[in-house]
């Protein structure tokens, strides 16, 4: 344990942060993994789970993340948000990157996720209209500054807005969408593209 703490204080020596905010929390791989399940099972106790949960998933690019802090955290989210704000850095080097997942161009990017719940018949800073409000806010911030951010999870209404999403990987994404799915049954919510109808 000793020697854990060692390095776990040599890799802090080397970031700029208040001492008096740090806390440390020991837990398996698999409890790490499944952390955001702690916080649901506390909002099921409090009977604030069955609410609208607006959550925004971005990945950041590392040579954007401080002029995304300093757009998002210093004048959007002045405040607190109404649920946790997880914050880490990716490696894309290490995955396999044969897979329809868009993300930045850049081999390092943050996710930076906003899981924010909706409280009912709220009007306030909590309700799901001003949640709603926020997370396009954040979104065309990043957009008017050029941040490279992609969205983990989007929501897009049109095919151009998917292909714009897409970029580069886009005639792969289609071409593998013709292979195994040619009559686009699966994922019609997505409206990325039309379920084509054939006759027996």
């Amino acid at each position: 344990m000793f020697v854990y703490m060692q390095k776990i204080e040599k890799l802090l020596s080397k970031l700029n942060y208040i001492e008096s905010t740090l806390f440390i929390s020991e837990v398996s791989y698999v409890e790490f993994l499944d952390r955001v399940h702690v916080s649901e099972l506390k909002l099921q106790e409090k009977g604030l789970w069955d609410v609208p949960h607006p959550w925004l998933n971005l990945l950041v690019p590392k040579s954007k993340i401080h002029k995304f802090a300093d757009e998002v955290f210093g004048k959007i989210l002045t405040d607190t948000i109404n649920g946790p704000i997880l914050i880490y850095p990716v490696d894309k080097s290490r995955w396999n990157t044969k897979t329809s997942m868009v993300t930045p161009k850049e081999n390092v990017f943050y996710l930076v996720a906003f899981l924010s719940s909706a409280m009912p018949a709220s009007t306030g800073t909590d309700s799901l209209e001003y949640i709603l409000s926020q997370n396009k806010n954040i979104l065309e911030v990043c957009e008017s500054a050029n941040l490279g951010t992609k969205q983990y999870l989007p929501h897009y209404n049109t095919q151009e807005e998917w292909k714009k999403h897409f970029g580069s990987q886009w005639e792969d994404f289609v071409r593998r969408k013709l292979t195994y799915d040619p009559l686009a049954i699966l994922t019609p919510g997505q409206r990325i593209f039309q379920k084509q109808i054939t006759f027996l």
